[in-house]
């Protein structure tokens, strides 16, 4: 996890979008980490559900590239990661110019990340966050990671979520 303090806000890719309508933890979210985007090209996609896009529209601002850099590293993000879908590289050309901490678990979305110091964080940080914060007991994060990768069909490798499970008690 690269986290870097000076973020502007939080963006969420479609999958941590999604796992939140899931978990419906958005009151915590926002009060840890607003103002909450989210990529216009994501609420353009014909792939979320209509209840995932009013939830977007309920909890996050949508924003779109803006400026020339934006839209010039949107296009270096296609030649460097082809396999991106639009509404990634698009959410990762706004975190990078935004300095918005960027939520995924998109394994090409932290590689970019990584490589061009965007900050980012992943979903089963956060839930040792709500841990950490006194939102959530250890067995209620359990409970919410069990039932996005039962439920949500969410995939987790196994020694990442035992692991991190484990991780827990040393909170």
């Amino acid at each position: 996890m690269l986290l870097m303090p000076s973020s502007e806000g939080l963006i969420l890719d479609a999958t941590a979008l999604i796992d939140f309508c899931w978990l419906n933890e958005w009151e915590w979210l926002q009060q840890q980490y607003s103002p909450l985007y989210i990529a216009q090209e994501v609420l353009d996609s014909d792939r979320l559900e209509v209840a995932t896009k009013e939830a977007a529209m309920r909890y996050l601002e949508p924003i779109a590239l803006d400026t020339e850099e934006m839209f010039l590293s949107f296009m270096e993000f296609r030649i460097k990661a082809p396999l991106l879908s639009e509404a990634d590289r698009s959410t990762l050309a706004l975190a990078r110019h935004r300095f918005l901490l960027c939520i995924s678990d998109d394994r090409l979305m932290i590689e970019v990340c990584e490589e061009y110091g965007i900050a980012y964080i992943r979903m089963l940080r956060l839930l040792s966050q709500m841990v950490q914060t006194g939102h959530r007991t250890i067995e209620e994060v359990i409970e919410m990671a069990d039932t996005l990768v039962n439920e949500r069909g969410k995939w987790i490798a196994e020694t990442i979520l035992s692991g991190w499970k484990r991780s827990l008690n040393d909170l």
